[in-house]
């Protein structure tokens, strides 16, 4: 037996990253054989945000060359479906003449906000149609969140809870390196205007705390247009001198790049199925390096934090500040923060307990 994990996108990227070259890994120190097709660095097909400019013809010739792949597979081996998008049918095609086992992985929302079933049927998003027929077709359903374990849960009984983790032997605890100034941080991907507002938010209240504390800094890093917008809107600001925004950080460099912070920042500004649904790769980088985070009080990160012991919940604003002034305060509860969200990591969210968690998943299908 062996498990190909497919997905359209590159290591660089996190759904990638950890949910098929992470997992594959650490099924392989199991004994499984693993392989990952990627369309991305296997196929040279475009990802992230060049994904747009990639038509349905090139799209379509790149399922032609994943499918004379997967065809060749023997019956016993399973697909792992990294996701539900445009390389979903040469997957489900092969698996379906091949009678491959089909475990679907949804770690996102990439769905219409609130699709609907005109006359009961008629979907007014075809996406949320094609994710229910895959998913009841799929042998076994892998939600990231319990938002979509929910979901998913309506069309296949067979669906389990595997967030996206963390590589723990690459991101661990560091002391505190500069103790004469307090660094937050936000690291990610700005493709969206959901993206901008979230950043746009963090921006907001570090100009208010920083008019309080003279040693509070901002470090900023990812890519996108959005992020290219704000960068220049930043250079304005009161306090621009204490913000520092970075071009995007291969995957190797996390964990250096987050060793001189002191405080992870992952706000929503939206209650949105999309935002209910996703799980915060980040979230678990800063909580395994042993930094405090402080998170908005929507999605998965109610379900990861214990408020007040492993990280903060903000329900708006006005309380996200008041957080991020009690962290700059208290150095005591904010390094006593970051030691336990590491032991809690390292007992359920590094890549090796969730890896023996998809071997039980394996094993039972």
């Amino acid at each position: 037996m062996r498990v190909i994990f497919i997905t359209r996108e590159g290591c660089r990227l996190s759904g990638a990253r950890v949910r098929c070259y992470g997992f594959a890994r650490q099924l392989r120190s199991l004994g499984v054989e693993t392989e990952i097709l990627s369309f991305a660095d296997d196929l040279g097909a475009e990802y992230g945000e060049n994904e747009f400019k990639m038509g349905w013809v090139r799209k379509a010739g790149y399922n032609l060359a994943a499918f004379r792949r997967l065809i060749k597979e023997s019956k016993g081996n399973i697909f792992f479906l990294q996701r539900l998008n445009y390389h979903a049918p040469a997957v489900l095609l092969a698996g379906l003449l091949r009678r491959n086992k089909l475990i679907f992985d949804c770690d996102d929302w990439n769905i219409r906000e609130n699709p609907k079933y005109y006359f009961g049927f008629f979907p007014s998003s075809k996406m949320e149609y094609a994710t229910r027929k895959v998913a009841r077709h799929a042998d076994a359903c892998i939600a990231s969140s319990r938002f979509l374990e929910g979901y998913l849960g309506r069309f296949n009984k067979r669906t389990y809870y595997l967030p996206t983790g963390v590589d723990t032997g690459l991101f661990s605890p560091r002391p505190e390196t500069d103790p004469s100034k307090v660094v937050f941080s936000w690291i990610g991907t700005v493709y969206h205007p959901e993206m901008r507002d979230n950043l746009s938010f963090i921006l907001s209240c570090f100009s208010e705390l920083a008019g309080e504390f003279d040693n509070v800094f901002l470090y900023l890093a990812g890519e996108g247009k959005y992020y290219d917008e704000l960068k220049n809107r930043a250079a304005g600001y009161k306090f621009a001198g204490r913000i520092k925004f970075y071009p995007w950080i291969h995957p190797e460099g996390i964990p250096q790049h987050l060793a001189g912070i002191n405080i992870g920042l992952l706000p929503l500004t939206q209650d949105s199925y999309f935002n209910r649904a996703k799980s915060p790769t980040k979230l678990f980088e800063y909580m395994a390096m042993g930094k405090a985070v402080i998170c908005s009080k929507t999605g998965e990160a109610e379900e990861v934090i214990e408020d007040g012991k492993t990280g903060l919940l903000a329900s708006d604003r006005k309380d996200f500040i008041a957080k991020m002034r009690s962290l700059v305060l208290d150095v005591e509860f904010r390094e006593g923060i970051g030691y336990k969200a590491a032991n809690q990591v390292e007992e359920k969210y590094s890549l090796g307990v969730l890896g023996r968690e998809l071997y039980s998943i394996i094993k039972a299908i």
